[in-house]
């Protein structure tokens, strides 16, 4: 009997153990994703890779999420309704940029580089734009935000119309692949036919 009480506390206590690992693992994953997040609430279809690589995207996607960080923690947006859609918009811009920073992943690299120096600039102007806001009166935020809300949006009609185009080039024909044949072993005399 008290073999059976011991055997049993060991699969309890083991039981417990695994129920606390699998809630370890639940949560780190879960922070994972929250941390991926460009915007916390909005699902990203960044890859939680992208948390650590050193690819341009991930940069790119983590220079995004770290500015809309920076804007929620401006005080003059929670403390102005008329400054909080502004908020709420760049956000929304930041958001579509992010997508299209996915879908440009997903290019050949021939076609990638020259749209990710355009998703960069755009990533540049919202870092730009949120530095400047954190100096700035709520007065003198009003205009600036909009004023580069109106070319983050050009921007990135220009993205994607550059990535329509891209849509419609054809796929590149793969390389054909080099025939290996029978060779000639040295030494045998022979000659391939």
């Amino acid at each position: 009997m008290g073999t059976l009480l011991l055997l049993l506390a060991a699969v309890v206590a083991v039981g417990g153990a695994v129920a606390g690992i699998r809630t370890v693992v639940v949560r780190s994953k879960a922070s994972v994703v929250a941390a991926n997040q460009v915007v916390p609430g909005h699902p990203t279809r960044a890859p939680e890779s992208w948390a650590g690589s050193h690819d341009v995207e991930a940069r790119l996607h983590r220079r995004l999420r770290d500015a809309m960080t920076a804007l929620r923690a401006n005080e003059h947006f929670d403390d102005d309704g008329d400054l909080l859609d502004v908020r709420v918009d760049l956000e929304q811009q930041a958001l579509a940029l992010d997508d299209r920073l996915v879908a440009v992943s997903a290019l050949s690299s021939a076609s990638r580089s020259g749209t990710l120096a355009q998703v960069a600039d755009v990533v540049g102007l919202i870092e730009q734009t949120v530095a400047e806001l954190a100096a700035r009166s709520v007065a003198e935020a009003r205009p600036m935000v909009e004023a580069a809300l109106a070319k983050v949006r050009e921007r990135s009609t220009l993205l994607d119309q550059v990535r329509a185009q891209l849509d419609q080039m054809p796929e590149p024909e793969p390389e054909p692949e080099l025939e290996t044949g029978p060779t000639a072993q040295p030494g045998t005399g022979s000659t391939p036919g």
